[in-house]
Protein backbone atom coordinates (compact mmCIF):
# COMPACT_ATOMS: atom_id res chain seq x y z
CA UNK A 1 0.00 0.00 0.00
CA UNK A 2 3.17 2.39 0.61
CA UNK A 3 4.49 2.35 -2.70
CA UNK A 4 1.30 3.33 -5.02
CA UNK A 5 1.46 6.64 -3.12
CA UNK A 6 4.94 6.66 -3.62
CA UNK A 7 4.96 5.82 -7.27
CA UNK A 8 2.16 8.61 -7.90
CA UNK A 9 3.70 11.44 -5.81
CA UNK A 10 7.01 10.51 -7.94
CA UNK A 11 4.87 10.58 -11.70
CA UNK A 12 3.75 13.90 -10.13
CA UNK A 13 7.31 15.51 -9.62
CA UNK A 14 8.49 13.67 -13.06
CA UNK A 15 5.97 15.30 -14.98
CA UNK A 16 6.25 18.57 -13.45
CA UNK A 17 9.75 18.76 -13.74
CA UNK A 18 10.20 17.64 -17.12
CA UNK A 19 7.11 19.43 -19.07
CA UNK A 20 8.96 23.19 -18.93
CA UNK A 21 11.71 21.69 -20.23
CA UNK A 22 10.40 21.32 -24.16
CA UNK A 23 8.09 24.98 -23.51
CA UNK A 24 11.13 26.76 -22.27
CA UNK A 25 13.04 25.38 -25.73
CA UNK A 26 10.37 26.50 -27.63
CA UNK A 27 10.36 29.37 -25.98
CA UNK A 28 13.77 30.74 -26.52
CA UNK A 29 13.91 29.29 -30.11
CA UNK A 30 10.75 31.48 -30.98
CA UNK A 31 12.74 34.89 -28.81
CA UNK A 32 15.98 34.22 -30.88
CA UNK A 33 13.83 33.87 -34.11
CA UNK A 34 12.05 37.38 -32.99
CA UNK A 35 15.79 38.85 -32.17
CA UNK A 36 17.98 37.58 -35.13
CA UNK A 37 14.59 39.27 -37.44
CA UNK A 38 15.32 42.91 -35.86
CA UNK A 39 18.74 42.46 -36.18
CA UNK A 40 19.42 41.38 -40.29
CA UNK A 41 16.58 44.36 -40.90
CA UNK A 42 18.38 47.18 -38.98
CA UNK A 43 19.15 49.95 -41.13
CA UNK A 44 22.27 51.15 -41.14
CA UNK A 45 22.39 54.16 -42.70
CA UNK A 46 25.47 53.57 -44.96
CA UNK A 47 25.81 55.57 -47.87
CA UNK A 48 24.07 53.47 -51.45
CA UNK A 49 26.91 55.02 -52.84
CA UNK A 50 30.46 56.16 -52.94
CA UNK A 51 31.29 59.60 -52.86
CA UNK A 52 34.55 61.01 -54.36
CA UNK A 53 36.22 63.66 -53.35
CA UNK A 54 37.04 65.80 -55.88
CA UNK A 55 41.17 67.06 -54.99
CA UNK A 56 42.43 63.79 -53.54
CA UNK A 57 44.21 65.54 -50.13
CA UNK A 58 48.23 65.34 -50.46
CA UNK A 59 49.52 62.79 -47.89
CA UNK A 60 52.76 63.54 -45.31
CA UNK A 61 54.68 60.96 -44.66
CA UNK A 62 57.56 61.25 -41.91
CA UNK A 63 59.72 58.26 -41.78
CA UNK A 64 59.64 57.12 -37.86
CA UNK A 65 63.16 56.77 -37.35
CA UNK A 66 66.13 57.88 -38.35
CA UNK A 67 67.23 56.05 -41.69
CA UNK A 68 71.17 55.49 -42.61
CA UNK A 69 70.83 56.12 -46.67
CA UNK A 70 73.26 54.15 -48.98
CA UNK A 71 71.81 55.58 -52.27
CA UNK A 72 69.04 57.14 -53.41
CA UNK A 73 67.63 56.36 -56.87
CA UNK A 74 65.30 59.23 -58.67
CA UNK A 75 63.07 58.19 -61.78
CA UNK A 76 60.86 61.30 -63.39
CA UNK A 77 57.91 60.44 -65.70
CA UNK A 78 57.48 63.79 -67.14
CA UNK A 79 54.04 61.98 -69.06
CA UNK A 80 52.10 61.84 -65.35
CA UNK A 81 54.40 64.41 -63.62
CA UNK A 82 55.57 62.10 -60.87
CA UNK A 83 58.94 61.21 -59.55
CA UNK A 84 59.30 57.59 -58.16
CA UNK A 85 62.22 57.89 -55.59
CA UNK A 86 63.84 54.69 -53.97
CA UNK A 87 65.98 54.79 -50.98
CA UNK A 88 68.66 51.92 -50.29
CA UNK A 89 68.77 52.05 -46.74
CA UNK A 90 71.92 50.78 -44.59
CA UNK A 91 69.65 49.62 -41.91
CA UNK A 92 68.27 45.79 -41.97
CA UNK A 93 64.87 46.11 -41.37
CA UNK A 94 63.65 48.61 -44.10
CA UNK A 95 66.34 47.66 -47.03
CA UNK A 96 64.46 50.16 -48.90
CA UNK A 97 61.91 52.93 -49.39
CA UNK A 98 59.50 54.13 -52.33
CA UNK A 99 58.76 57.31 -52.02
CA UNK A 100 56.49 59.14 -55.38
CA UNK A 101 55.92 62.90 -55.35
CA UNK A 102 53.69 65.18 -57.63
CA UNK A 103 56.80 67.21 -58.73
CA UNK A 104 58.97 66.66 -61.77
CA UNK A 105 61.47 69.37 -61.00
CA UNK A 106 64.65 68.58 -59.19
CA UNK A 107 64.66 71.20 -56.56
CA UNK A 108 61.59 70.60 -55.32
CA UNK A 109 62.29 66.81 -55.45
CA UNK A 110 65.39 67.79 -53.35
CA UNK A 111 63.40 69.59 -50.87
CA UNK A 112 60.75 67.21 -50.80
CA UNK A 113 63.69 64.00 -49.77
CA UNK A 114 64.94 66.38 -47.83
CA UNK A 115 62.18 66.90 -45.49
CA UNK A 116 60.96 63.55 -45.57
CA UNK A 117 64.19 62.14 -44.83
CA UNK A 118 65.39 64.67 -41.94
CA UNK A 119 68.50 65.22 -44.27
CA UNK A 120 70.39 68.42 -45.78
CA UNK A 121 69.87 69.01 -49.68
CA UNK A 122 73.81 68.89 -49.54
CA UNK A 123 73.79 65.04 -48.92
CA UNK A 124 70.58 64.12 -50.66
CA UNK A 125 72.75 65.64 -53.64
CA UNK A 126 76.04 63.22 -52.82
CA UNK A 127 73.70 59.80 -52.49
CA UNK A 128 72.14 60.80 -54.89
CA UNK A 129 71.82 59.18 -58.44
CA UNK A 130 71.60 61.10 -62.05
CA UNK A 131 67.37 61.12 -62.52
CA UNK A 132 66.20 58.26 -65.15
CA UNK A 133 63.46 60.21 -68.08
Amino acid sequence: MFKPKLLKKLRATLFELWLPIPLLAFGCWGLSGIVMYAVLNRDYKAPKYLQLESQPKPLQITVPYIVAPRAIFIEVDKNRGISQVKVQTKDFPMTEIIFEFSTTDTLQLEAEISKVLGMSKQEIRKLRSSPKT
